[in-house]
């Protein structure tokens, strides 16, 4: 398209380029050590034997594994490594809450993992010795990665202070402590699009600073797949981390119930525990629609390596008969197997019926299919919209002039500097339009924000100070959690309507826009109207406001029987109620800079967009005849490359093919 366009279009075209390259959507794999999740993982990335799943705990940093990265490298890895700041800020997350309301419990656990840290940079110290200090903050890059190299940066390893006397030190786990991130990259393989798949620290680990790394890394990622162990599915350690998460998309999670397996009675135990999480969830996090898979790690493991070690293959067969559309799909890939050249062996047949059986293909379909229709899905169907309204408009364009040249020599550089004049005012209008716009969004806006603090005022001081008067904080007894569920969903709710209040003011203004523009298109000559010159509208029509800073917990604990000794019940309470108003005002503050930022991001490209659609009806270039470019010299070809074009358009994204080409891709 570079060479039968403008240079705006150019442009924008680049700008599309770099976000397709740059779109990299990530699933997190989270949940209690001795979930299976490790083998769970290797099985979701179909190499069984990558992440060692007979150490526990054995992950101890975050493991990015990188499928097709944008950056082209497919083998190999980076190891980045703490620095003493870094550590700070580990310690520090919610720090001046606790500091100020923190009970005796409390406290405990974060003179832990401060307790913990000091004890990983000691193992770090005996492990490396000299070479310690010189790592800090650095990056270890290797251009390939073994098994033994995985062990020694990933690995929780030995303890060097367990050893006796004149024992060697273990190569297991040597960087371990050090390590603050891993990333690990490889061939696309069997996914549809670049993917980065992380492993995280049990969020129940016994060490807190584990769990603390992998509570920080929420935010992080696009998609979850919380893993839950069958024998003790939906813990309370599962309803916290679910707590953490009930701020985020829906669509953005789902629940694996791995380890079926090992159910006694296998498929009726299983349906069982399916519904009660299914139902333990509508409790706990109301109004939530959570899709629950279930299935075996160990039986994907099976499958990919051949090792019947733990594998009862009645328990597979009656786990499909159990479930009719897992039957089907086993009995037709048996079909198909035996359509092959060849004898099928008895051994590929269990083998693939333990892969059908454990969940594995539903999971990875269920995922992709997810991420293509969520957030990537709508850059990528933008992406498309806009690169198929230039190729279009340029092929209209093109046969237009190939017309003209078999009827009648085209006229060159008639109004030229008129044309340029026009471009330039509607260039100007659109300016003035879009400071308009964003003056107008940020009355809404800073309307918000007051409309917002007054909300969390009362709210905050409802809950804190309690019916009639009556804090919760002062009840006698265990320590006290305050929910403030309603002030969440409330500050969800002005936040949507806001901004729905804007994206409808930029819709009417958008058009306003396109309306003008057209009219002053009418009046050059021989244009025709085409609705692939109409500005699109899409980016600011599917705008939603991102709420994911509404997950950011605050949970007060507090003893009074502690507390009395410092200050008085009044002071107390006061101090906690201005302490977490001023939390929540934060939060809102963080969600209207970011609904600002990205609704401004997608209005200026909706009229980047616009401006390149213009700017192909007053090419100069093409008007003067100027030489050199390929819709001059070569109509012909010009016009036959932008028919290639649009075809290639309509063949990778089109709405004909797309949920059949999704489908394809996801199996």
């Amino acid at each position: 398209m570079h060479d039968v366009t403008n240079e705006e279009t150019r442009l924008f075209i680049s700008k599309i380029q770099q976000d397709l390259t740059e779109l990299k959507p990530g699933v997190a794999f989270v949940g209690q050590i001795k979930a299976g999740k490790s083998r769970l993982i290797n099985g979701f990335i179909g190499r069984a034997e990558f992440l060692p799943s007979d150490v526990n705990p054995w992950t101890t940093v975050i493991t990015d594994m990188h499928f097709g990265h944008p950056s082209g490298r497919t083998d190999g890895a980076e190891f980045h490594f703490f620095d003493n700041e870094q550590w700070q800020e580990l310690i520090a997350e919610g720090e001046e809450m606790r500091k100020l309301f923190a009970d005796e419990e409390d406290s405990y656990k974060r003179e832990m993992i401060e307790e913990q840290v000091d004890a990983m940079k000691n193992r770090a110290k005996l492990r490396l010795g000299a070479s310690y200090q010189n790592l800090l903050g650095q990056t270890h890059d290797l251009p390939e990665l073994s098994s033994d190299d995985l062990m020694r940066y990933v690995c929780a390893g030995d303890d060097p202070t367990d050893l006796d006397d004149g024992e060697d030190i273990s190569d297991r786990g040597l960087y371990s402590d050090v390590t603050r991130k891993a990333e690990v990259y490889f061939e696309l393989g069997h996914f549809p699009f670049p993917l980065t798949v992380t492993d995280t620290p049990g969020v129940n680990d016994p060490l807190l600073i584990r769990e603390e790394i992998s509570r920080q890394y929420l935010k992080k990622a696009d998609f979850f797949v919380v893993v839950l162990s069958a024998h003790q599915a939906l813990s309370r350690a599962d309803l916290k981390l679910f707590r953490l998460m009930q701020a985020l998309e829906l669509g953005q999670l789902v629940v694996f119930i791995n380890r079926v397996d090992e159910l006694n009675d296998g498929a009726e135990d299983a349906a069982k525990v399916k519904e009660d999480v299914r139902k333990g969830l509508k409790q706990a996090l109301v109004g939530s629609e959570i899709e629950v898979l279930t299935g075996s790690a160990q039986w994907a493991h099976y499958a990919l390596t051949g090792d019947e070690n733990g594998v009862d293959h009645d328990d597979v067969l009656a786990w499909l008969r159990a479930n009719p559309a897992l039957m089907q799909k086993y009995l037709d890939g048996v079909k198909d197997m035996k359509r092959g050249d060849g004898p099928v062996s008895r051994e590929a047949i269990l083998r693939f019926a333990a892969m059908v059986a454990s969940g594995l293909p539903e999971l990875r379909s269920y995922v992709t299919d997810a991420l293509t229709l969520g957030t990537c899905g709508e850059q990528m169907q933008m992406a498309w919209q806009h690169l198929n309204s230039f190729a279009k408009g340029e092929l209209e364009r093109s046969e237009a002039r190939l017309r003209a040249i078999g009827q009648e020599p085209v006229e060159r550089g008639v109004d030229t500097l008129s044309n340029n004049e026009t471009f330039n005012e509607l260039r100007a209008m659109i300016t003035e339009k879009s400071e308009g716009m964003i003056q107008d969004m940020d009355d809404v806006f800073a309307n918000l924000r007051g409309v917002m603090d007054d909300t969390v005022g009362e709210l905050v001081a409802n809950v804190v100070h309690g019916p009639n008067g009556k804090s919760p904080l002062l009840a006698q007894g265990a320590a006290t959690e305050l929910d403030f569920t309603a002030l969440r969903e409330r500050m969800r709710e002005l936040i949507q309507d806001a901004t729905q209040v804007v994206r409808q003011r930029l819709m009417h203004e958008l058009y306003a826009i396109d309306m003008h523009s057209n009219a002053v298109l009418q009046t050059l000559p021989g244009w025709e109207e085409s609705e692939n010159g109409r500005m699109n509208t899409s980016a600011v029509r599917w705008f939603r406001p991102d709420t994911s800073a509404l997950s950011r917990g605050i949970t007060v604990e507090l003893r009074v029987s502690w507390l009395s000794r410092l200050f008085s019940k009044k002071s107390y309470v006061a101090r906690a109620n201005e302490m977490i108003t001023q939390e929540f005002e934060m939060i809102g503050d963080d969600l209207v800079d970011t609904a600002r930022t990205d609704i401004i991001e997608r209005m200026e490209t909706v009229l980047n967009h616009h401006q390149a659609l213009l700017a192909g009806h007053f090419d100069d270039d093409r008007r003067n005849g100027a030489k050199g470019t390929n819709t001059e010299t070569d109509p012909q070809g010009a016009f036959d490359q932008l028919r290639r074009i649009t075809g290639e358009l309509e063949l990778v994204y089109g709405p004909a093919n797309f949920e059949d080409r999704l489908a394809e891709a996801a199996e």
